[in-house]
Protein backbone atom coordinates (compact mmCIF):
# COMPACT_ATOMS: atom_id res chain seq x y z
CA UNK A 1 0.00 0.00 0.00
CA UNK A 2 2.72 2.04 0.74
CA UNK A 3 4.21 1.81 -3.08
CA UNK A 4 0.48 3.24 -3.85
CA UNK A 5 1.01 6.54 -2.41
CA UNK A 6 1.28 9.51 -4.57
CA UNK A 7 4.23 11.16 -5.48
CA UNK A 8 4.83 14.29 -3.24
CA UNK A 9 4.21 17.79 -5.20
CA UNK A 10 7.03 20.71 -5.33
CA UNK A 11 5.25 22.63 -2.52
CA UNK A 12 5.16 19.47 -0.55
CA UNK A 13 8.92 19.40 -1.29
CA UNK A 14 9.17 22.78 0.07
CA UNK A 15 7.62 22.48 3.08
CA UNK A 16 9.87 19.16 4.40
CA UNK A 17 13.15 21.42 2.87
CA UNK A 18 12.03 24.39 4.89
CA UNK A 19 11.40 21.65 7.78
CA UNK A 20 15.27 21.37 7.78
CA UNK A 21 15.65 25.38 8.73
CA UNK A 22 12.80 25.88 10.67
CA UNK A 23 12.63 22.83 13.03
CA UNK A 24 16.33 22.79 13.33
CA UNK A 25 15.11 23.61 16.87
CA UNK A 26 14.00 19.94 17.76
CA UNK A 27 15.59 18.27 15.26
CA UNK A 28 18.67 18.34 13.88
CA UNK A 29 20.36 17.78 10.23
CA UNK A 30 21.59 14.66 10.77
CA UNK A 31 18.38 14.12 12.14
CA UNK A 32 16.72 15.22 9.60
CA UNK A 33 18.77 13.50 7.08
CA UNK A 34 17.91 9.95 8.66
CA UNK A 35 13.94 10.28 8.79
CA UNK A 36 14.65 11.42 4.77
CA UNK A 37 16.07 7.92 4.49
CA UNK A 38 13.10 6.36 6.08
CA UNK A 39 11.30 7.77 3.75
CA UNK A 40 12.76 7.21 1.05
CA UNK A 41 12.13 3.39 2.01
CA UNK A 42 8.65 3.55 2.59
CA UNK A 43 8.13 6.00 -1.04
CA UNK A 44 10.36 4.54 -3.71
CA UNK A 45 10.52 6.88 -6.42
CA UNK A 46 9.14 10.14 -5.11
CA UNK A 47 11.43 13.47 -5.39
CA UNK A 48 9.56 14.52 -2.04
CA UNK A 49 12.31 12.39 0.42
CA UNK A 50 15.17 12.51 -2.11
CA UNK A 51 14.73 16.28 -1.75
CA UNK A 52 14.63 16.71 1.49
CA UNK A 53 17.54 14.41 2.23
CA UNK A 54 19.11 16.36 -0.15
CA UNK A 55 18.47 19.58 1.87
CA UNK A 56 19.76 17.81 5.14
CA UNK A 57 23.09 16.68 3.02
CA UNK A 58 23.75 20.63 2.18
CA UNK A 59 22.87 21.94 5.70
CA UNK A 60 25.42 19.08 6.85
CA UNK A 61 28.60 20.49 4.30
CA UNK A 62 27.92 17.08 1.99
CA UNK A 63 27.45 18.89 -1.12
CA UNK A 64 28.88 16.19 -2.79
CA UNK A 65 26.97 13.61 -1.79
CA UNK A 66 23.56 16.06 -1.74
CA UNK A 67 24.44 16.68 -5.80
CA UNK A 68 25.07 13.17 -6.66
CA UNK A 69 21.64 12.07 -5.21
CA UNK A 70 19.84 15.19 -6.96
CA UNK A 71 21.22 13.49 -9.93
CA UNK A 72 19.59 10.36 -9.12
CA UNK A 73 16.05 11.50 -9.38
CA UNK A 74 14.07 10.10 -12.21
CA UNK A 75 12.47 12.29 -14.69
CA UNK A 76 9.52 11.72 -14.01
CA UNK A 77 8.87 13.95 -11.60
CA UNK A 78 8.30 17.64 -11.31
CA UNK A 79 11.74 19.03 -12.36
CA UNK A 80 11.66 22.48 -10.80
CA UNK A 81 12.44 21.82 -7.17
CA UNK A 82 15.32 19.52 -8.53
CA UNK A 83 17.11 22.29 -10.98
CA UNK A 84 16.89 25.08 -8.23
CA UNK A 85 18.93 22.78 -5.93
CA UNK A 86 21.11 21.84 -8.84
CA UNK A 87 21.81 24.77 -9.81
CA UNK A 88 22.78 26.30 -5.98
CA UNK A 89 25.08 23.19 -5.48
CA UNK A 90 26.66 23.78 -8.68
CA UNK A 91 27.12 27.49 -7.89
CA UNK A 92 28.35 26.42 -4.26
CA UNK A 93 31.02 24.37 -6.06
CA UNK A 94 32.33 27.14 -8.31
CA UNK A 95 31.12 25.48 -11.62
CA UNK A 96 29.75 28.73 -13.32
CA UNK A 97 28.60 27.05 -16.55
CA UNK A 98 26.90 24.69 -15.22
CA UNK A 99 24.65 26.89 -13.03
CA UNK A 100 23.81 28.99 -16.33
CA UNK A 101 22.50 25.85 -18.11
CA UNK A 102 20.43 24.59 -14.75
CA UNK A 103 18.92 28.09 -14.20
CA UNK A 104 18.14 28.55 -17.63
CA UNK A 105 16.42 24.93 -17.40
CA UNK A 106 14.75 26.09 -14.10
CA UNK A 107 13.67 29.46 -16.25
CA UNK A 108 11.92 27.73 -18.94
CA UNK A 109 10.39 25.56 -16.36
CA UNK A 110 7.83 28.84 -15.57
CA UNK A 111 8.07 27.91 -11.89
CA UNK A 112 11.02 29.87 -9.71
CA UNK A 113 8.37 29.94 -7.05
CA UNK A 114 10.34 26.84 -5.92
CA UNK A 115 13.15 28.22 -4.94
CA UNK A 116 11.39 29.95 -1.80
CA UNK A 117 11.55 27.20 0.20
CA UNK A 118 15.12 26.51 -0.79
CA UNK A 119 16.42 29.78 -0.03
CA UNK A 120 15.10 29.48 3.12
CA UNK A 121 17.80 26.85 4.00
CA UNK A 122 20.69 28.12 2.09
CA UNK A 123 23.31 29.16 3.57
CA UNK A 124 24.16 33.15 3.50
CA UNK A 125 26.88 32.87 1.37
CA UNK A 126 25.01 30.77 -1.37
CA UNK A 127 22.14 33.11 -1.11
CA UNK A 128 24.71 36.36 -2.12
CA UNK A 129 26.43 34.16 -4.44
CA UNK A 130 22.94 33.34 -6.26
CA UNK A 131 21.55 36.66 -6.16
CA UNK A 132 25.46 38.40 -7.90
CA UNK A 133 25.04 35.91 -10.45
CA UNK A 134 21.85 35.83 -11.00
CA UNK A 135 21.71 40.15 -12.01
CA UNK A 136 25.35 40.27 -13.38
CA UNK A 137 23.49 37.32 -15.88
CA UNK A 138 20.37 40.03 -15.97
CA UNK A 139 22.45 42.52 -17.27
CA UNK A 140 24.46 40.20 -19.72
CA UNK A 141 20.97 39.53 -21.44
CA UNK A 142 20.03 43.48 -20.95
CA UNK A 143 23.42 44.47 -22.79
CA UNK A 144 23.26 41.86 -25.78
CA UNK A 145 19.56 42.85 -26.49
CA UNK A 146 16.52 44.95 -25.50
CA UNK A 147 13.75 43.14 -27.36
CA UNK A 148 10.70 41.60 -25.42
CA UNK A 149 12.13 38.26 -25.08
CA UNK A 150 15.34 39.44 -23.74
CA UNK A 151 13.72 41.65 -21.47
CA UNK A 152 11.12 38.95 -20.21
CA UNK A 153 14.28 36.51 -19.42
CA UNK A 154 16.26 39.58 -17.57
CA UNK A 155 13.07 39.81 -15.54
CA UNK A 156 13.21 36.33 -14.39
CA UNK A 157 16.72 36.61 -13.40
CA UNK A 158 16.38 39.95 -11.54
CA UNK A 159 13.47 38.18 -9.63
CA UNK A 160 15.78 35.19 -8.54
CA UNK A 161 18.22 37.56 -7.71
CA UNK A 162 15.57 39.37 -5.23
CA UNK A 163 14.73 36.76 -3.71
CA UNK A 164 18.03 35.75 -2.98
CA UNK A 165 18.39 38.78 -1.07
CA UNK A 166 15.31 38.56 0.80
CA UNK A 167 13.76 41.86 -1.34
CA UNK A 168 16.75 43.90 -0.32
CA UNK A 169 18.38 43.60 -3.61
CA UNK A 170 18.31 47.51 -4.70
CA UNK A 171 20.25 47.12 -7.80
CA UNK A 172 17.95 44.46 -8.90
CA UNK A 173 14.81 45.70 -8.11
CA UNK A 174 15.78 48.74 -9.78
CA UNK A 175 16.74 47.21 -13.03
CA UNK A 176 13.92 45.30 -13.01
CA UNK A 177 11.44 48.12 -12.47
CA UNK A 178 13.47 49.42 -15.70
CA UNK A 179 12.53 46.39 -17.43
CA UNK A 180 8.89 46.53 -16.55
CA UNK A 181 8.61 49.88 -17.37
CA UNK A 182 10.11 49.20 -21.07
CA UNK A 183 7.66 45.85 -20.95
CA UNK A 184 4.96 48.56 -20.88
CA UNK A 185 4.00 46.68 -16.91
CA UNK A 186 4.17 50.68 -15.69
CA UNK A 187 1.97 49.49 -12.56
CA UNK A 188 4.36 46.89 -11.32
CA UNK A 189 7.44 48.87 -12.57
CA UNK A 190 6.32 51.64 -10.13
CA UNK A 191 6.05 48.98 -7.31
CA UNK A 192 9.27 48.05 -7.31
CA UNK A 193 10.59 51.54 -7.78
CA UNK A 194 8.36 52.61 -4.71
CA UNK A 195 9.29 49.12 -2.80
CA UNK A 196 13.32 50.94 -3.27
CA UNK A 197 12.05 54.41 -1.84
CA UNK A 198 10.34 53.14 1.04
CA UNK A 199 13.59 52.12 2.76
CA UNK A 200 15.52 54.24 0.57
CA UNK A 201 13.41 58.01 0.16
CA UNK A 202 16.64 59.57 -1.05
CA UNK A 203 17.54 57.02 -3.96
CA UNK A 204 17.85 59.46 -6.82
CA UNK A 205 17.57 56.56 -9.34
CA UNK A 206 15.01 55.60 -8.61
CA UNK A 207 13.15 59.07 -8.02
CA UNK A 208 13.55 59.27 -11.62
CA UNK A 209 12.56 56.03 -12.56
CA UNK A 210 9.47 56.19 -10.92
CA UNK A 211 8.99 60.06 -12.31
CA UNK A 212 9.79 59.50 -15.95
CA UNK A 213 7.04 55.72 -15.59
CA UNK A 214 3.88 59.03 -14.59
CA UNK A 215 5.76 60.75 -17.44
CA UNK A 216 4.61 57.63 -19.63
CA UNK A 217 1.09 57.76 -17.51
CA UNK A 218 0.57 61.42 -18.21
CA UNK A 219 0.49 62.13 -14.20
CA UNK A 220 2.26 65.16 -14.41
CA UNK A 221 2.12 65.91 -10.61
CA UNK A 222 3.38 62.38 -9.44
CA UNK A 223 6.16 62.65 -11.88
CA UNK A 224 6.84 66.27 -11.03
CA UNK A 225 6.85 65.65 -7.51
CA UNK A 226 9.72 62.87 -7.85
CA UNK A 227 11.97 65.22 -10.31
CA UNK A 228 11.85 68.05 -7.50
CA UNK A 229 13.16 65.58 -5.05
CA UNK A 230 15.62 63.71 -6.71
CA UNK A 231 16.87 67.32 -7.42
CA UNK A 232 17.43 68.06 -4.06
CA UNK A 233 19.62 65.10 -3.72
CA UNK A 234 21.79 65.29 -6.64
CA UNK A 235 20.63 67.87 -9.57
CA UNK A 236 23.52 66.87 -11.88
CA UNK A 237 22.57 63.03 -12.07
CA UNK A 238 18.85 64.36 -12.48
CA UNK A 239 20.12 66.40 -15.45
CA UNK A 240 21.77 63.39 -16.78
CA UNK A 241 18.78 61.10 -16.62
CA UNK A 242 16.66 63.84 -18.34
CA UNK A 243 18.92 64.30 -21.24
CA UNK A 244 19.37 60.96 -22.01
CA UNK A 245 14.71 60.67 -22.86
CA UNK A 246 13.62 60.56 -26.20
CA UNK A 247 13.44 64.31 -27.44
CA UNK A 248 9.36 64.56 -26.79
CA UNK A 249 9.70 63.18 -23.51
CA UNK A 250 12.31 65.61 -22.88
CA UNK A 251 10.65 68.92 -23.67
CA UNK A 252 7.68 67.56 -22.00
CA UNK A 253 9.40 67.05 -18.60
CA UNK A 254 11.43 70.33 -18.98
CA UNK A 255 8.24 72.16 -19.98
CA UNK A 256 6.45 70.82 -16.36
CA UNK A 257 9.58 71.67 -14.32
CA UNK A 258 9.74 75.05 -15.78
CA UNK A 259 5.51 75.32 -15.23
CA UNK A 260 6.19 74.42 -11.41
CA UNK A 261 8.96 76.79 -11.21
CA UNK A 262 7.02 79.77 -12.32
CA UNK A 263 4.14 78.55 -9.76
CA UNK A 264 6.18 78.46 -7.07
CA UNK A 265 7.73 81.78 -8.00
CA UNK A 266 3.84 83.42 -8.12
CA UNK A 267 3.23 81.52 -5.26
CA UNK A 268 6.24 83.14 -3.48
CA UNK A 269 5.71 86.83 -4.87
CA UNK A 270 2.08 86.59 -3.71
CA UNK A 271 2.57 85.92 -0.12
CA UNK A 272 5.54 88.38 0.51
CA UNK A 273 6.99 91.35 -1.46
CA UNK A 274 10.78 91.40 -3.07
CA UNK A 275 12.97 90.94 -1.61
CA UNK A 276 11.44 87.22 -0.71
CA UNK A 277 13.44 84.42 1.55
CA UNK A 278 15.85 82.46 0.54
CA UNK A 279 14.28 79.05 1.05
CA UNK A 280 11.24 80.47 -0.80
CA UNK A 281 13.02 80.18 -3.59
CA UNK A 282 15.50 77.60 -3.28
CA UNK A 283 13.69 74.62 -4.55
CA UNK A 284 12.53 76.51 -7.81
CA UNK A 285 16.74 78.09 -7.72
CA UNK A 286 18.00 74.10 -7.46
CA UNK A 287 15.28 73.21 -10.48
CA UNK A 288 15.65 75.97 -13.03
CA UNK A 289 19.94 75.49 -13.14
CA UNK A 290 19.20 72.38 -13.62
CA UNK A 291 16.89 73.27 -16.51
CA UNK A 292 19.98 75.60 -18.07
CA UNK A 293 22.41 72.70 -17.42
CA UNK A 294 19.68 70.16 -19.60
CA UNK A 295 19.41 73.02 -22.60
CA UNK A 296 21.63 76.25 -22.18
CA UNK A 297 19.83 77.38 -25.37
CA UNK A 298 16.57 77.71 -24.25
CA UNK A 299 15.76 81.78 -23.59
CA UNK A 300 12.94 80.59 -20.94
CA UNK A 301 14.80 79.03 -18.74
CA UNK A 302 17.30 81.77 -18.68
CA UNK A 303 14.42 84.50 -17.85
CA UNK A 304 13.36 82.32 -15.56
CA UNK A 305 16.51 82.26 -13.67
CA UNK A 306 16.98 85.85 -13.75
CA UNK A 307 13.09 86.37 -12.21
CA UNK A 308 14.04 84.08 -9.19
CA UNK A 309 17.57 86.33 -8.80
CA UNK A 310 15.11 89.58 -8.85
CA UNK A 311 12.55 88.26 -6.82
CA UNK A 312 15.81 87.24 -4.34
CA UNK A 313 16.47 91.09 -4.58
CA UNK A 314 19.98 90.47 -6.38
CA UNK A 315 19.17 93.18 -9.46
CA UNK A 316 23.18 93.26 -10.46
CA UNK A 317 23.03 89.19 -10.55
CA UNK A 318 20.19 89.19 -12.74
CA UNK A 319 21.46 92.49 -15.08
CA UNK A 320 24.62 90.22 -15.53
CA UNK A 321 23.30 87.37 -16.62
CA UNK A 322 20.53 89.43 -18.85
CA UNK A 323 24.01 91.08 -20.59
CA UNK A 324 25.81 87.71 -20.74
CA UNK A 325 22.93 85.86 -22.46
CA UNK A 326 20.90 88.12 -24.06
CA UNK A 327 23.58 90.52 -24.84
CA UNK A 328 23.98 94.81 -24.04
CA UNK A 329 20.72 95.60 -25.59
CA UNK A 330 18.49 92.63 -25.99
CA UNK A 331 15.97 92.35 -29.47
CA UNK A 332 13.62 90.04 -27.25
CA UNK A 333 10.85 91.96 -25.68
CA UNK A 334 10.56 89.91 -23.11
CA UNK A 335 14.23 90.28 -22.21
CA UNK A 336 14.32 94.03 -22.48
CA UNK A 337 11.21 94.12 -19.89
CA UNK A 338 13.50 92.41 -16.94
CA UNK A 339 16.22 94.65 -18.12
CA UNK A 340 13.09 97.30 -17.49
CA UNK A 341 12.62 96.09 -13.95
CA UNK A 342 16.59 95.78 -13.49
CA UNK A 343 16.48 99.62 -14.04
CA UNK A 344 13.76 100.14 -11.99
CA UNK A 345 15.65 98.75 -9.07
CA UNK A 346 18.18 101.75 -9.74
CA UNK A 347 15.38 104.29 -9.77
CA UNK A 348 15.30 104.86 -13.51
CA UNK A 349 11.40 104.86 -13.79
CA UNK A 350 11.29 106.24 -17.41
CA UNK A 351 13.66 103.80 -19.09
CA UNK A 352 11.92 101.09 -17.50
CA UNK A 353 8.26 102.49 -18.58
CA UNK A 354 9.48 102.38 -21.68
CA UNK A 355 10.97 98.93 -21.88
CA UNK A 356 8.22 97.50 -20.31
CA UNK A 357 5.68 98.81 -22.45
CA UNK A 358 7.41 97.22 -25.17
CA UNK A 359 6.21 94.02 -23.53
CA UNK A 360 2.90 94.93 -23.17
CA UNK A 361 2.95 95.44 -27.20
CA UNK A 362 4.05 91.99 -27.36
CA UNK A 363 3.07 89.79 -24.62
CA UNK A 364 0.31 91.82 -22.07
CA UNK A 365 -0.24 88.64 -20.02
CA UNK A 366 3.30 88.59 -18.62
CA UNK A 367 3.05 92.31 -17.77
CA UNK A 368 1.59 91.32 -14.25
CA UNK A 369 3.89 88.93 -13.68
CA UNK A 370 6.84 91.26 -13.88
CA UNK A 371 5.64 94.21 -12.26
CA UNK A 372 6.13 91.89 -9.17
CA UNK A 373 9.09 91.90 -9.28
CA UNK A 374 9.86 95.58 -8.25
CA UNK A 375 9.12 96.77 -4.81
CA UNK A 376 5.71 98.25 -4.24
CA UNK A 377 7.77 101.32 -3.34
CA UNK A 378 9.41 101.28 -7.11
CA UNK A 379 6.39 100.67 -9.02
CA UNK A 380 6.28 104.39 -10.51
CA UNK A 381 3.40 104.21 -12.50
CA UNK A 382 2.99 107.82 -12.92
CA UNK A 383 5.98 108.07 -14.41
CA UNK A 384 4.54 105.56 -17.22
CA UNK A 385 1.70 107.31 -17.24
CA UNK A 386 2.89 110.96 -17.91
CA UNK A 387 5.12 109.66 -20.73
CA UNK A 388 2.28 108.16 -22.59
CA UNK A 389 0.25 111.21 -22.10
CA UNK A 390 2.87 113.13 -24.16
CA UNK A 391 3.32 110.38 -26.74
CA UNK A 392 -0.32 110.41 -27.66
CA UNK A 393 0.19 113.78 -28.24
CA UNK A 394 2.50 113.01 -30.90
CA UNK A 395 0.58 111.06 -32.49
CA UNK A 396 2.54 107.90 -31.01
CA UNK A 397 -0.68 105.90 -29.76
CA UNK A 398 -0.10 102.31 -29.75
CA UNK A 399 3.15 103.27 -27.89
CA UNK A 400 1.37 105.28 -25.57
CA UNK A 401 -1.39 101.99 -25.07
CA UNK A 402 1.34 99.80 -24.12
CA UNK A 403 2.77 102.52 -21.48
CA UNK A 404 -0.57 103.16 -19.96
CA UNK A 405 -0.96 98.89 -19.71
CA UNK A 406 1.71 98.98 -17.33
CA UNK A 407 0.62 102.13 -15.30
CA UNK A 408 -2.73 100.09 -15.21
CA UNK A 409 -1.45 97.72 -14.07
CA UNK A 410 1.61 98.96 -11.28
CA UNK A 411 -0.27 101.74 -10.11
CA UNK A 412 -3.30 100.65 -7.92
CA UNK A 413 -4.19 104.20 -6.78
CA UNK A 414 -4.22 105.75 -9.94
CA UNK A 415 -5.51 102.78 -12.41
CA UNK A 416 -8.80 103.90 -12.87
CA UNK A 417 -7.28 107.22 -14.43
CA UNK A 418 -4.73 104.88 -16.49
CA UNK A 419 -7.60 102.75 -17.55
CA UNK A 420 -9.47 106.63 -18.78
CA UNK A 421 -6.32 107.86 -20.54
CA UNK A 422 -5.68 103.98 -21.96
CA UNK A 423 -9.64 104.17 -23.65
CA UNK A 424 -9.05 107.82 -24.75
CA UNK A 425 -6.23 106.15 -26.76
CA UNK A 426 -8.03 103.12 -28.02
CA UNK A 427 -10.55 105.22 -29.03
CA UNK A 428 -8.24 107.12 -30.94
CA UNK A 429 -6.98 104.38 -32.96
CA UNK A 430 -10.15 102.85 -34.04
CA UNK A 431 -9.94 99.94 -31.28
CA UNK A 432 -13.35 100.73 -29.59
CA UNK A 433 -14.21 97.48 -28.40
CA UNK A 434 -10.95 97.99 -26.04
CA UNK A 435 -12.10 101.08 -25.22
CA UNK A 436 -15.09 99.89 -24.21
CA UNK A 437 -13.42 97.05 -22.03
CA UNK A 438 -11.74 99.97 -20.21
CA UNK A 439 -14.80 101.92 -19.94
CA UNK A 440 -17.03 99.05 -18.16
CA UNK A 441 -13.92 98.40 -15.35
CA UNK A 442 -14.01 102.15 -14.32
CA UNK A 443 -18.08 102.37 -14.80
CA UNK A 444 -18.48 99.67 -12.41
CA UNK A 445 -16.07 100.82 -9.98
CA UNK A 446 -18.93 104.06 -9.99
CA UNK A 447 -21.97 101.24 -8.63
CA UNK A 448 -25.46 101.69 -9.96
CA UNK A 449 -26.33 104.92 -9.22
CA UNK A 450 -24.75 108.29 -9.69
CA UNK A 451 -22.35 109.42 -7.84
CA UNK A 452 -23.07 112.09 -4.92
CA UNK A 453 -20.85 114.45 -4.91
CA UNK A 454 -20.78 117.01 -8.11
CA UNK A 455 -17.42 116.37 -8.91
CA UNK A 456 -17.42 112.87 -9.10
CA UNK A 457 -20.86 113.12 -11.13
CA UNK A 458 -19.23 115.17 -13.55
CA UNK A 459 -16.52 112.13 -13.97
CA UNK A 460 -19.20 109.87 -14.43
CA UNK A 461 -21.06 111.51 -16.89
CA UNK A 462 -18.47 112.02 -18.74
CA UNK A 463 -17.25 108.02 -18.62
CA UNK A 464 -20.56 107.61 -19.81
CA UNK A 465 -20.70 110.27 -22.70
CA UNK A 466 -16.76 108.11 -24.09
CA UNK A 467 -18.31 104.66 -23.43
CA UNK A 468 -21.46 105.49 -25.19
CA UNK A 469 -19.15 107.30 -28.66
CA UNK A 470 -17.05 103.74 -28.63
CA UNK A 471 -20.59 101.63 -28.63
CA UNK A 472 -22.08 103.60 -31.65
CA UNK A 473 -18.53 103.06 -33.36
CA UNK A 474 -19.40 99.50 -32.52
CA UNK A 475 -22.65 99.28 -33.41
CA UNK A 476 -24.26 98.90 -30.33
CA UNK A 477 -26.55 101.87 -30.56
CA UNK A 478 -29.00 100.88 -28.09
CA UNK A 479 -26.50 100.18 -25.17
CA UNK A 480 -24.89 103.68 -26.76
CA UNK A 481 -28.34 105.32 -25.90
CA UNK A 482 -28.49 104.07 -22.31
CA UNK A 483 -25.06 105.26 -21.79
CA UNK A 484 -26.18 108.97 -23.22
CA UNK A 485 -29.71 109.31 -21.70
CA UNK A 486 -28.29 108.31 -18.15
CA UNK A 487 -25.43 111.01 -18.62
CA UNK A 488 -28.07 113.90 -19.79
CA UNK A 489 -30.44 113.06 -16.89
CA UNK A 490 -27.65 113.16 -14.45
CA UNK A 491 -26.18 116.55 -15.32
CA UNK A 492 -27.06 117.85 -19.08
CA UNK A 493 -24.63 120.61 -19.14
CA UNK A 494 -21.55 118.28 -18.86
CA UNK A 495 -23.08 115.49 -21.11
CA UNK A 496 -23.76 118.43 -23.52
CA UNK A 497 -19.78 119.78 -23.55
CA UNK A 498 -18.96 115.91 -23.66
CA UNK A 499 -20.84 115.34 -26.98
CA UNK A 500 -19.78 118.41 -28.38
CA UNK A 501 -16.45 117.18 -28.14
CA UNK A 502 -16.96 113.50 -28.80
CA UNK A 503 -19.48 112.23 -30.88
CA UNK A 504 -21.20 115.50 -31.88
CA UNK A 505 -25.17 117.00 -31.21
CA UNK A 506 -26.21 115.89 -35.06
CA UNK A 507 -25.14 112.62 -35.01
CA UNK A 508 -26.14 111.82 -31.41
CA UNK A 509 -29.51 113.41 -32.15
CA UNK A 510 -30.22 110.60 -35.58
CA UNK A 511 -29.31 107.92 -33.34
CA UNK A 512 -31.87 108.96 -30.83
CA UNK A 513 -34.40 109.22 -33.70
CA UNK A 514 -33.51 106.11 -34.53
CA UNK A 515 -33.88 104.33 -31.05
CA UNK A 516 -37.23 106.26 -30.30
CA UNK A 517 -38.65 104.95 -34.11
CA UNK A 518 -37.95 101.60 -32.59
CA UNK A 519 -39.72 101.80 -29.34
CA UNK A 520 -42.40 103.60 -31.18
CA UNK A 521 -42.75 100.91 -33.24
CA UNK A 522 -43.03 98.34 -30.47
CA UNK A 523 -45.61 100.74 -28.59
CA UNK A 524 -43.26 101.28 -25.82
CA UNK A 525 -44.04 104.68 -25.57
CA UNK A 526 -42.46 105.77 -21.80
CA UNK A 527 -39.61 104.40 -23.79
CA UNK A 528 -39.89 106.58 -27.15
CA UNK A 529 -40.53 109.67 -24.93
CA UNK A 530 -37.48 109.44 -22.82
CA UNK A 531 -35.36 109.05 -26.19
CA UNK A 532 -37.29 112.03 -27.88
CA UNK A 533 -36.54 113.96 -24.83
CA UNK A 534 -32.89 113.57 -24.60
CA UNK A 535 -32.54 113.69 -28.28
CA UNK A 536 -34.36 117.42 -28.71
CA UNK A 537 -31.58 118.48 -25.96
CA UNK A 538 -29.01 117.48 -27.97
CA UNK A 539 -30.56 119.34 -30.52
CA UNK A 540 -33.79 120.85 -30.50
CA UNK A 541 -33.92 122.06 -34.12
CA UNK A 542 -34.49 118.00 -35.31
CA UNK A 543 -37.39 118.37 -37.56
CA UNK A 544 -38.16 115.03 -37.48
CA UNK A 545 -37.63 114.65 -33.97
CA UNK A 546 -40.01 117.38 -32.95
CA UNK A 547 -42.63 115.96 -35.48
CA UNK A 548 -42.40 112.24 -33.52
CA UNK A 549 -42.99 114.22 -30.83
CA UNK A 550 -45.89 116.09 -31.37
CA UNK A 551 -46.87 112.23 -33.33
CA UNK A 552 -46.61 111.25 -29.50
CA UNK A 553 -48.32 113.84 -27.38
CA UNK A 554 -51.39 113.29 -29.94
CA UNK A 555 -51.63 109.74 -29.55
CA UNK A 556 -51.11 109.91 -25.52
CA UNK A 557 -53.91 112.36 -25.69
CA UNK A 558 -56.63 110.85 -27.62
CA UNK A 559 -59.20 108.17 -26.23
CA UNK A 560 -58.26 105.75 -28.92
CA UNK A 561 -54.67 105.30 -28.27
CA UNK A 562 -53.22 101.98 -28.58
CA UNK A 563 -51.36 100.89 -25.39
Amino acid sequence: SLNTTPRTRPAACGRCAAGVKHRSGSASPAGVHSLALLLMDLQPGADGPQVLAADALYRLGRTEEAYRLLLSVGPAGPRAPILARLALLQLHRGFLYNTNQLLKKLIHCGDTSCLIPLLAVAQQRDRALLQTHCHSAAKRILEASGDEGALREAVTYLSIAIMASGGEAVDSLLERARCYASLGQRKTAIFDFSAILKDHPQHVQALCGRSFTYLMLSQQQECTRDLLAALQVNADVVAKDILALKAGARKLVCDWLHQFCRGSLSDALASASVPCQEEQLRQAFVTCAALMRIDCREPRWHLLHVDILLAKGEDNAAGAHLRQVFGQEPRDAAAQARVGVVEAAQHNYGAAARRLGRLAEKDPSSLETLLTLIPPSQRRAVAAAQEASGLSSAAQRTRAVSLLTVAVQAADGHRLQHLRQRAACLAQMGSHQLAVADLDAVIQSHGESPPPCSEELGVWVEDLCQRGSSLVFCSREPAALEDFSRALEAHKNRAIQCIDAGLGRVRLAECFLRGALRHYGEQQLQKTWTFLECGLWVDSENVELRRLRSKVKREEASPCSVN
